[in-house]
């Protein structure tokens, strides 16, 4: 993970919200075992920079795909994503993956390929599992497209995935990842 100049504002922050609410604890005279009250203390700070990492890496750290080209390979059954990422951001993104769906489409060109649209379940049959699924089978892998991206900054990109022998018409979904 890479910081930023707000992530570490907000280290230092938290940092000093923590040892004043830890010298809070001390300060109180009432207090005879402090111990609870330091746990709660390192919980919640915690889960504070928990999210607000989270956030600042959602908001700082953007990215887009431009160009995205999917071409199925015939000869191997595979297909190949290329395109360029570019960095829309302020800052330097560490890491960008890209997690690539791969599923079959049941419905094909001609009607619903033998597969019925639609099928009546009982919330009992999906707890309990006793049908089988049928034609849901979805693979997925993530990539990493890019490594280092700094402001502006405009990279190409290709990955390639194999599918399987059974999928008639795989359908491809991808969604992009920086940190």
């Amino acid at each position: 993970m890479s910081f930023t100049v707000l992530h570490w504002i907000a280290l230092v922050v938290i940092g000093l919200l923590f040892i004043l609410f830890l010298v809070l604890i001390f300060q109180n005279a009432n207090e005879k075992f402090p111990l609870g009250a330091i746990l709660t203390n390192i919980l919640f700070v915690s889960i504070v920079t928990l999210f607000t990492f989270y956030a600042l890496d959602k908001y700082t750290k953007v990215a887009t795909l431009e160009h995205v080209i999917i071409k199925k390979i015939l000869i191997n059954e595979s297909f190949s994503i290329s395109g360029q990422i570019r960095n829309i951001g302020n800052f330097t993104i560490g890491a960008c993956t890209l997690e690539v769906k791969l599923s079959n489409d049941s419905i094909g060109e001609g009607g619903t390929g033998g597969v019925p649209l639609f099928q009546p379940k009982s919330a009992l049959d999906s707890f309990l599992k006793w049908e089988r699924d049928t034609n849901t089978i979805e693979t997925s892998k993530t990539f990493v497209i890019a490594e280092d991206l700094y402001k502006g900054e405009m990279r190409n990109f290709s990955v390639y995935m194999r599918y399987p022998p059974s999928f008639a018409k795989p359908k491809v979904r991808y969604e992009l990842f920086c940190h």
